[in-house]
This record gives C-alpha cells, structure tokens and sequence, in this order.
C-alpha cells in the first residue's frame, strides 16, 4: 500500500515538474522590454550594466528574505523543545561543544582556487582575454546564453537535441567528442572543481557557517525522495525539446552567467528555481546538485572516470564520519566493507569524506591511479589539540 501511495505521488511531483517546465515561459520572472545579447566593456563599466543586473539584486533579496523567515519559524519551533536547541546550539559551535577546525588542506584550496578561477575565465573571459574555443564544449552550468563565455557549455546542446542534430556532422562529432572527452577526463570533479552554479552553493554554504547558523540534516528516507525527482530532471533535460518547450526557460543557471556579463536576459521560472537554489543551498550544501539533470548525465560515466574513490577497508572504522560529511549523501562510501573502489555516480569529488576521516589511508581521492588526497589522524586530532589549547590557556588566565 505504502509502495502505491510512493508511486502516486512521485508521478504527480514529476508530472509536475514536467508542465512547469514545459509551460515555463508563461510564468515571467522578470523581463526586460528588448534583450540586449551585446556586452564589452565598455558597457561593463556602465550605469547600464547595474540596470541589467536587476533581477539578479531581486533574486537575492527574495532569497535572502526566505532563508530569514525560515529561521525564525525554526527558532520559533526550537522554542517548544530546550533539547533540540541547545543540541543544535552545540553543533554550531555556540557552547563549548565547539568542534576543531582543520588547517586548510592544499586540495582544497586548489578546489576553491579552481572554481572561483573557471568561473570568472566562464563568465567574463572571452570578454577580457579575447580567446573564445565555441566549438569546443565543457559540460558545466555556465550557461551559453553568455556568449562572451570562454567555451561553449554542453547544456544547451544536450537541452535542445533537436536543435543539435541538425548541425554539419563534423560540428556533432566534435560536440560529442569534446564533452565525452571532458567527461571521462574529469567524471563529476566537474561539479565539484569547475561549476559555477557550484561554486554559488559553497559560497552560501560558507555564509550559513559563518553566521552559526543550523542546517537542514539529511537522512536516507529525505534522499530517496530527491532520486525521482533527479531523474524526473535529466528526463526533461534531455527530452522537453522534442515536446515543443524550453529548458533554458526552466534552468535557474540562466539567471547567473549572462546577466553578470552583461545581457539583459529576461527570466522565467528560471528566476523563481534560483531563489530555491540559494535558499537550498544555504540550508543543506549543494541542495541544487542532488537533483542537477547535467550532473545526473556526468554521472553515467563514473565508472570510466580518472578520478576515483578508495577506500582500505581494514583501515575503516566505521565511524560514519565521511557519510555525515558527504553534501551528496552517498551512503555506500560508510557501508562498503569489501571493494576498494567505492566511486559513486553522485560522487563530486569535493574531498569532504576524506577530510574528516580520522583513519590514515582509510580514504583517498586518486586521479589516474595515483593518490592526490589521503586522510589523516594527525590532521584530525591537530584540530581538536588547537581546541584543547585555546580551552587550557582560558582556564590558565
């Protein structure tokens, strides 16, 4: 019975989904009374260029007054149960349950590095450097309505086949031989090295960190929801344009990379689904990537991908440290007791679950076989000793 009512009601969520994407367009978020698809920068140094930044300001004030008002419901529901808040006091570091900060690891801060680099050279990098490889496609969110972009996004393509097939054969063998080549090159580290929309993610993330703020825990029942509705995504991803619709009118990537380069680029749902972006990306990290359609199509070939994850299974503890840290929830690295391969479609290689596992070489991120990112105990226990001395020397004084 309870299988039934599931089935129900995970083909209306994607019936949904569905019209609303189709029938995207309908629904204007904000639109300007001519696009403008011309940049330079000149017109980046413009008062013209605050004017198509607009629905970008609205997006982020809608946003940011979301996530407000979901924290005063919390708190005034935190107020009924003293355990719950001060359990969730505690884990945001607001009583002496602070936990140990790690000294920045080199992988992350080349990840880091990384996005912040590929998203400007995405964004504004054609503009600036002049150099533009259209024919060459990345499969990442920057989106190709910005067309002083780098390199061409796969998305557009992959979102309008109709649209792909009918180009000269030698342009769709190098679509495909480029993204297929990126794709196996870099598996979903894309997602986590490279994404624009992923780097915006991190960057709430950070914020809600930073302002001690709880997140929103995710549990197994939460993510098995979230996997129809993913693949519900890729289906319309792949297959609205043979309907007669628009995917760039539904994707909330539309509302970043064109309009910080300049375009004014009038927004649909697009613009509603990026509030949600930002508000779920606030409240559990990488909320968008869970269900990203792109990310699912990367994710068929993670098995042929030169990034990997290991694990020694006779070093594991299973402590359950890298689940409670994985953004993706990926259960399998935690519960695997036999392969040592324990790569994952959903996996992004963000180094999350190796950087707080407490166990030496129990996990390792590797890229072409060769090992870039173990775990450490002394890593660990560094964090917890720096904790230990700041509590010493306040006792001391």
């Amino acid at each position: 019975m309870r299988s039934k009512k599931k089935i129900i009601i995970t083909s209306v969520i994607c019936l949904g989904m569905a019209a609303l994407a189709y029938f995207a367009w309908l629904f204007p978020f904000y639109e300007f009374t001519s696009n403008d698809f011309g940049t330079g920068i000149e017109k980046l140094m413009s008062a013209e260029y605050l004017y198509t930044l607009t629905p970008l300001f609205i997006i982020i004030a809608l946003a940011t007054t979301g996530i407000i008002l979901v924290i005063f419901i919390r708190k005034f529901l935190a107020k009924t149960d003293k355990n719950r808040s001060r359990a969730a006091q505690v884990r945001m570091g607001r009583l002496k349950g602070d936990s140990p900060k790690q000294k920045k690891s080199l992988f992350m801060i080349i990840r880091w590095a990384a996005m912040i680099i590929f998203t400007f050279m995405m964004i504004w990098g054609g503009l600036i450097f002049g150099l533009k490889m259209s024919s060459l496609s990345i499969p990442v969110l920057s989106c190709p309505w910005n067309t002083e972009q780098m390199t061409e996004s796969s998305c557009y393509y992959l979102s309008h086949l109709n649209e792909l097939f009918e180009l000269p054969i030698q342009n769709i063998i190098l679509f495909f031989g480029s993204t297929i080549a990126f794709t196996l090159l870099l598996g979903r580290a894309i997602c986590g090295f490279l994404c624009p929309m992923g780097l915006i993610q991190d960057i709430t993330d950070k914020i809600r960190q930073k302002t001690k703020i709880e997140g929103i825990k995710m549990n197994d029942k939460m993510y098995e929801t979230l996997t129809p509705i993913k693949w519900c995504m890729a289906l319309i991803f792949t297959g609205l344009c043979f309907a007669g619709g628009n995917f760039c009118n539904f994707c909330p990537a539309v509302a970043v990379s064109p309009i910080l380069a300049g375009m004014s680029t009038s927004l649909y749902v697009s613009g509603f689904l990026m509030i949600l972006v930002l508000m779920g990306g606030f409240f559990k990290r990488r909320a968008f990537c869970t269900i990203c359609p792109l990310g699912t199509v990367m994710g068929f070939f993670h098995k042929i991908s030169l990034f990997r994850v290991k694990k020694d299974c006779q070093s594991c503890t299973e402590c359950g440290a890298c689940y409670e840290a994985c953004p993706m929830g990926i259960k399998m690295i935690y519960t695997e007791r036999e392969k040592t391969d324990v790569t994952h479609a959903n996996c992004i290689m963000c180094g999350e679950c190796v950087k707080c596992c407490p166990e030496d070489n129990a996990l390792s991120l590797t890229f072409a076989g060769k090992k870039i990112y173990t775990s450490s105990r002394k890593k660990i226990m560094s964090g917890y000793e720096e904790v230990r001395n700041y509590y010493d020397g306040k006792s001391n004084s």
